[in-house]
């Protein structure tokens, strides 16, 4: 079971510095930024478009990618499909609206210069990601804590779980 106490009290505890860093891709997608210039009410609006286009662009092409791979003729995997490329054309959408939002901020050339920028520290941060990945023998982060259920149970089984 994921331990959602444990979650809050760990973030709890990085927002203030008392852990260490969990994530990183973040940290290098981030690298240089606190945890205070990073809050909605201290957040430098350039590096906000600037660092979510850049993922929002990717999740759009990510998502597309995913859709691509699945028959039309099955009609489940069509409709899930057809849910993967609804949420493709929603990032699309918002990779869109915050290009437009650094262009009537920044000149043509300085928006070019920020999208690179975001765009070299997301390659940097795959990077990052990837060398942790290794690091630590392709193990991740597990959310699941001892005790839960590792093995598919029927509806019966689950509902008896959540009863007790």
């Amino acid at each position: 079971m994921i331990d959602l106490k444990k979650l809050s009290e760990e973030a709890e505890a990085k927002n203030t510095g008392k852990a260490d860093r969990k994530s990183p891709f973040f940290d290098a997608y981030f690298k240089g930024y606190t945890q205070t210039d990073l809050k909605a009410e201290n957040i430098d609006w350039v590096v906000f478009i600037g660092s979510t286009y850049i993922l929002e662009l990717d999740a759009s092409k990510d998502f597309q990618r995913m859709a691509n791979v699945l028959p039309d003729k099955d009609l489940v995997l069509s409709s899930v499909k057809k849910g993967i490329l609804s949420v493709a054309q929603d990032e699309t959408r918002h990779a869109s609206y915050l290009y437009e939002a650094l262009h009537r901020r920044l000149s043509p050339a300085e928006a070019t210069t920020v999208i690179d920028q975001w765009r070299t520290r997301k390659v940097e941060a795959l990077w990052a990601m990837v060398g942790n990945f290794i690091e630590r023998n392709g193990e991740t982060r597990n959310l699941v804590q001892d005790g839960a259920p590792t093995e598919t149970m029927d509806e019966v089984q689950l509902t008896e779980l959540e009863a007790a």
